[in-house]
């Protein structure tokens, strides 16, 4: 098979198989990767849906540090809507909306976002799970937020 008919054929089997080559998007945050010491969580527990609560001050400013650390320009990020809710292990997962500016200088569409706050309420910690920027991981995360009994984001 000659270089030209393979590449045909390889684009074929691409198609077919549903592979499309994509450039890369820009989004205006970095990919998000569990630290230490949640690194070791298991990523398939089940979740248990909470109630909604209120954010205090501590708990507002706790999630924007989290969130902000993973933006390409932390100083550009802007917040709309926050919510939580606790499930009856104590756990509060926070869901909300954040944009910011991508490494182009643009500045990108509101994206979902869920995490957990960890810490104490003197202390608290907010420790992002996931931003959705683009399609599929939009989707994820506002699912994993209805699925933990946060209220509508959008």
């Amino acid at each position: 098979m000659d270089g030209r008919k393979g590449g045909i054929a390889c684009a074929i089997a691409m198609a077919l198989a549903g592979c499309v080559t994509a450039a890369p998007v820009d989004v205006a945050h970095h990919g998000v990767v569990l630290p230490w010491p949640y690194a070791h969580l298991p990523a398939d527990a089940p979740i248990e849906a909470g109630v909604p609560v209120g954010l205090d001050p501590l708990q507002q400013e706790a999630v924007v540090v989290g969130v902000s650390q993973w933006m390409k320009e932390p100083s550009s990020a802007t917040f709309g809507t926050m919510r939580g809710a606790r499930n009856t292990r104590g756990i509060v997962t926070i869901c909300g909306l954040v944009a910011g500016r991508t490494s182009a200088g643009a500045t990108a569409a509101l994206a979902p976002f869920i995490g957990v706050m960890l810490g104490t309420p003197g202390d608290p910690e907010f420790v992002v799970v996931g931003i959705g920027s683009l399609p599929r991981s939009r989707a994820e995360v506002l699912s994993l937020c209805r699925e933990s009994g946060v209220a509508q984001i959008e």
